[in-house]
Order: C-alpha cells, then sequence, then structure tokens
C-alpha cells in the first residue's frame, strides 16, 4: 500500500463516541483511530436534537456535547439535525445532509472519499456528498439492525435505494455481506473485514492472580457472559443448561457470572431471575452489574471459558477481547463469529444460534479440557485494530 500521499477522508457516522458517553459505537472511533496513521482523518457525528429532546432521560448526556471535541487525536464535529422522538424518521434524510454541510462549508473541508459507518440517515448524505464533491463513498455495515428489517418505513427503503449508489460496502460478516446483496446487489462491491481488538488492553494475565483480585473461588470453574441484560444476548440459553453442567462430574462448582446492565433494548434480567429461580440456580449464576471497561481483562482472564450466547451480533469485541486473554470461548454462529472463531486453531467452539443443547455440550467440552490460554494470546495477538486498518486502507487505495 502506497502511504506517501495520504487519502483524506471524511467520517460520517450517526454512531460514535462523546465525551460523556465514551463506549457509544467506540468501535467505530477505534478502528478510525487505527486508519489515521495511515490517512487524513475527519469525523462528523451529527447529534439528533428537538424541543422534546430536553424532556426525556436518555437524551440528556447528548445536550451537553460540544460541537466539536477531540478524541484519541481525532477531532470530531457534532453538528445537531433535527430529529423527532420516534417518528417521523423521512424529515432526518435532508435535516442530517444540511447539518453535515454546514460543518464542510465551516471548515472548508477537502476530501477524496466519503467514509459512512451507518446506514441511517448516513446513505442519502454520502450519496449526496459524493455527487457534489464527486468523490466515491463507502459503507460499512455493523450489524442486522442497520437494515432496519424489522421496521416498515422510509428507513429500510432508504437503506436498500442507497446502498444500490455505495461505491464500496465493508460488511463486518459474511452473513451481513449476504443480507445486504439480497436487497441491494451489493456482492461485487463488498469486502469482508471485522473489528480489530485492542490487544494492549486485553492481554494474557495469570488466572489465579485474576481471581485473587477479583475475590471468586481458585477452585470453582468459570462460566463469563458479557453483554447488555437483554433477550438477544442470550443469557438464558446458557442458564437453561447449567443443570447439566453442573450434574456433571468435576462440574459442580460451576458458576455462570453475567457482567452487563439494562441495555437499549429493554431489560430482561426479571425474566432472567424468575428462570433462574425456576430452575433453582441462585448459586449458580452471578449478576456484577455494569463492569468498566478496564476491569474487563481481569474477569476474561479468571474465566475458564468466555460464552457468546447471542441471538443476533456484528463483529462482538467482548469475543475478540476474550480470545485475546487466551481464554476459549462457546459462542453462537451470529455476525462474524464463525469468522472470528476460524482464525485460529483450538480457540473454542462456534455452535448453531439458540441451540441451547449444544450450546451446553460445548461448555461441558471446554469446561473438562486443559488450554494453554498463554499461547492462544500470543496467536491472537496479531488481529489488532492495525491490522483491520490496513485491510480497509488497502481497499480505499484499490477503488479510489
Amino acid at each position: 500500500m502506497d502511504t506517501q500521499v495520504k487519502k483524506k477522508i471524511l467520517a460520517i457516522s450517526f454512531l460514535f463516541p462523546n465525551c460523556n458517553q465514551l463506549y457509544h459505537g467506540v468501535f467505530v472511533l477505534n478502528r478510525l483511530k487505527a486508519m489515521s496513521k495511515y490517512a487524513d482523518i475527519t469525523v462528523i457525528n451529527p447529534i439528533p436534537d428537538s424541543p422534546l429532546h430536553g424532556f426525556i432521560d436518555k437524551f440528556s448526556a447528548l445536550r451537553s456535547v460540544p460541537a466539536q471535541e477531540e478524541l484519541e487525536g481525532l477531532t470530531i464535529h457534532h453538528p445537531r439535525f433535527l430529529s423527532i422522538p420516534g417518528g417521523l424518521k423521512a424529515i432526518e434524510i435532508s435535516t442530517y445532509k444540511r447539518a453535515v454541510e454546514r460543518v464542510i462549508k465551516k471548515v472548508g473541508m477537502d476530501f477524496d472519499l466519503v467514509d459512512l459507518h451507518w446506514t441511517f440517515p448516513d446513505l442519502p448524505t454520502g450519496y449526496y456528498l459524493s455527487q457534489k464533491y464527486r468523490v466515491p463513498f463507502n459503507i460499512t455495515l455493523r450489524g442486522m439492525e442497520a437494515f432496519h428489517f424489522q421496521d416498515h418505513d422510509i428507513r429500510q427503503k432508504t437503506v436498500a435505494k442507497y446502498l444500490r449508489k455505495a461505491n464500496h460496502v465493508i460488511s463486518l460478516s459474511n452473513e451481513m455481506a449476504i443480507a445486504a446483496d439480497k436487497i441491494a446487489h451489493t456482492a461485487q462491491r463488498t469486502t469482508v473485514i471485522r473489528n480489530g481488538v485492542d490487544t494492549e488492553q486485553f492481554n494474557y494475565l495469570d488466572k489465579a492472580m485474576c481471581r485473587e483480585k477479583l475475590g471468586l473461588d481458585q477452585t470453582q470453574k468459570i462460566v463469563l457472559g458479557v453483554g447488555a441484560l437483554i433477550k438477544r444476548k442470550g443469557f438464558d440459553l446458557v442458564i437453561s443448561g447449567l443443570n447439566d453442567i453442573i450434574s456433571t462430574q468435576g462440574l459442580e462448582s460451576t458458576k455462570f457470572y453475567i457482567l452487563g446492565a439494562q441495555g437499549p433494548e429493554g431489560d430482561y434480567r426479571k425474566e432472567l431471575d424468575q428462570f433462574i429461580e425456576q430452575q433453582n440456580l441462585q448459586r449458580h449464576v452471578v449478576f456484577i452489574g455494569a463492569v468498566a471497561n478496564s476491569e474487563l481483562i481481569k474477569w476474561y482472564n479468571a474465566a475458564d471459558v468466555f460464552c457468546l450466547s447471542s441471538r443476533g451480533e456484528g463483529s462482538p469485541n467482548v469475543l475478540t477481547e476474550a480470545l485475546a486473554c487466551g481464554t476459549p470461548a462457546v459462542a453462537t454462529n451470529v455476525g462474524s463469529v464463525p469468522e472470528i472463531m476460524a482464525s485460529e486453531t483450538d480457540l473454542g467452539f462456534c455452535v448453531e444460534n439458540e441451540n441451547q443443547e449444544e450450546i451446553t455440550n460445548k461448555l461441558i467440552q471446554v469446561l473438562q479440557k486443559s488450554y494453554d490460554n498463554k499461547r492462544q494470546a500470543a496467536n491472537f495477538s496479531k488481529y489488532t485494530w492495525d491490522w483491520c486498518a490496513l485491510k480497509v486502507m488497502n481497499v480505499i487505495q484499490k477503488r479510489t
């Protein structure tokens, strides 16, 4: 890749961190930060706003986000665009575009490529800028929810329409690439590149030391799940098989630790509690609550197995973080999981989505087996965000 002349990239994303929500879409920031070694990156992250936003608690963090800030060495612009909570999504096509254009005109931006990281309302704006400034535009597909298949409104139709116009599509998984091709015939313009992982933050540590710091029993077997307490994360599928696990010789002390709190898709904790009580598993399921990102490394290394039981994902960072620590995993075949689990040998098992029996059986196999976690962490350490950024830049250099 020729890096002598740096590309000027205008990155636009509805999903992006800010000073009040540092982990909101942090995977977009991580990739763009890594790409900034090879290209000049400017980021526009429009913020939804309306007279109603001030009265809705979940939007309160957005009110004090500055118009411009620096995050991880990148300049982030946060123009406001009119968005009516819960409806009238069609107006966002024009208000989002105008918000982006205000920043471009104010700063006097010059760019070679428009790089989109969400679908709606990003796609119409990307196409508009591509036509006006005569530059290509790319789109990265980050999750099945980005297609808005669950909606029967303007968003679903808009995504399909403008995916057909994108110069290139980067998909985090084959699953999403196939879905995009079905609605927009994108196969010939698609490259699959999954997320990287921060191996400086997530790496091998001694299991006994981590358990001591966390106050965990050194003798028990630990299954770890990380994610919001929502149905999509599939924690119920693990709980359903726990009685089979603890009735297996040598695994009687197994505990399932769940790290996470209520998510934007709701709170499934009540249903999980009821199921645990019905199965008499109160001593074997532990809800830890939200855990700081800096503390996750201890939990990954303390566990005997990481379980991603999700019913749907894009490119799950928690799985690659656990594998970067050398912890074996059992993960459902959603999003980029099949590609991740096949990237190295002996990482654990990729299992059928919602197959509770297979999840249980593979967890038992991993818990009964001895793994060289340190060696596995070293093998997986190559899949950094820089590894991801170079793959993306190779695509950009070839296509622009």
